[in-house]
C-alpha cells in the first residue's frame, strides 16, 4: 500500500512538471515571436535560423539513435518483471538523450568560454 502511494505521488509530480514544461515552452515560443526584431542584416538572420535548424536536427537525430540502440532487456521493478520493449527503449532513449545533450551543451559552453 505504501509503495502504491509513493508511485502515485511520483506520477502526479511528473504530470505537473510536464504541464509546467509545456506551458513554459508555449510561452517562450509566443514571447519569442512577439518580441522578434526584424533586422536588415541577412547574414545574422541566416546564421540564427541555421543554428535553430541545426539544434533541432541534433536533438531529433540523438532521439532516434538512442531509441534504436536502447536496451530491450527485461527489468525487475517492485519485484515484477517489466518486459514491454517499447517502454524499455523509450526509457533508455530519454535517459541517454538527456545525458548526451547535457554533455554536448557543457562542451559548447566550455569552447565558447575559451574563445573569449
Amino acid at each position: 500500500m505504501e509503495g502504491s502511494l509513493l508511485i502515485d505521488i511520483v506520477l502526479w509530480t511528473m504530470y505537473v512538471l510536464l504541464a509546467v514544461a509545456i506551458a513554459a515552452a508555449l510561452w517562450s515560443a509566443v514571447h519569442g515571436v512577439m518580441t522578434h526584431e526584424r533586422t536588415d542584416d541577412t547574414l545574422a538572420a541566416r546564421h540564427t535560423s541555421m543554428l535553430g535548424y541545426a539544434t533541432t536536427a541534433v536533438v531529433a537525430v540523438t532521439l532516434l539513435v538512442t531509441f534504436l540502440f536502447g536496451s530491450t532487456q527485461p527489468v525487475v521493478s517492485n519485484g515484477q518483471p517489466f518486459t514491454d520493449t517499447l517502454w524499455l527503449r523509450l526509457t533508455d532513449m530519454f535517459i541517454y538523450t538527456s545525458l548526451i545533450l547535457i554533455c554536448l551543451c557543457s562542451v559548447i559552453v566550455g569552447v565558447a568560454k575559451c574563445r573569449r
